[in-house]
């Protein structure tokens, strides 16, 4: 099975796709791990060659999750899928899971790129106002594979 998870920051995504992986016991890839090399000095941004290369050996897998808010590199993942989940929450629901995240890791000092809050906030306001709709249009010639998750 090939699942692809959609939707904007702080939306649910990740959580869907590790529920969904202990569920089928099917690997997990996060775009933001194809685009960005981690490292204790600094993250550096990988070239889209280096992406192109990472995402190619994912789709090459037989049974996969990839998630990610990302859709303008690796569209391939969208027809590859078995079915896609669009995690399209309302912008109050999102903004509060953006605070409770964005809270939790500073009580436990958690992902430094949680860290970010007002960052997060205007990529949200950016899904809003621009990439949801791109995101919609992306989707609709795979309606009949499409989930649209309200929460």
């Amino acid at each position: 099975m090939k699942i692809r998870i959609i939707g904007p920051v702080g939306s649910g995504k990740t959580q869907l796709a590790r529920q969904l992986s202990l569920k089928h016991n099917m690997p997990v890839t996060s775009l933001d791990d194809l685009n960005w090399k981690r490292d204790p000095q600094g993250d550096r941004h990988r070239t889209t060659e280096e992406r192109a290369w990472l995402l190619k050996h994912v789709l090459e897998q037989s049974d996969w999750i990839i998630e990610g808010v990302q859709y303008r590199y690796g569209r391939e993942s969208f027809a590859d899928a078995d079915v896609i989940y669009f995690k399209d929450i309302s912008h109050f629901r999102n903004l509060y899971y953006l605070v409770k995240r964005f809270l939790n890791n500073r009580l436990t000092g958690g992902p430094k790129q949680y860290a970010h809050l007002r960052l997060f906030i205007k990529w949200e306001h950016s899904f809003r106002v621009k990439e949801r709709a791109e995101i919609i249009a992306l989707l609709k010639p795979y309606a009949d594979k499409t989930v649209v998750l309200k929460k």
